[in-house]
């Protein structure tokens, strides 16, 4: 899963109207565990960095789930309160923070090299 994170990372930096969206975020923390892997995306000051390990005290926002849930919502392909409904992932995060990922992760949409991820 780290790749496809990555892969969203570079996604990121393509996309000037997200790096507008981040530009003054200050500290935000998203924690990603999925099959036991925890992965923590920060975000500071326009920039978004992936954590193998990092302090869990300092977490905004946590999200637990499945692979292809995650990949779904990497890829853009399912917004995050669709995946919250249906029960794919599971958010702890106050609802203002969940709509601002939502939109983050929504609007990237990396390119189609996720395909080779995906079977």
């Amino acid at each position: 899963m780290e790749e496809m994170i990555q892969i969203f990372l570079a996604a990121i930096k393509k996309h000037g109207h997200i790096l507008k969206l981040i530009e003054k975020m200050d500290g935000l923390t998203i924690k990603l565990v999925c099959e036991g892997q925890e992965d923590f995306l920060v975000f500071h000051r326009g920039e978004v960095i992936l954590l193998v390990d990092y302090d869990d005290r300092a977490v905004t926002c946590d999200i637990s789930g499945q692979r292809d849930s995650f990949y779904s919502l990497l890829e853009g392909k399912e917004k995050l309160r669709n995946l919250i409904n249906n029960g794919l992932l599971n958010v702890k995060a106050p609802f203002r923070t969940i709509l601002l990922i939502e939109s983050i992760f929504y609007l990237t949409k990396p390119e189609e090299r996720y395909k080779k991820f995906v079977s």
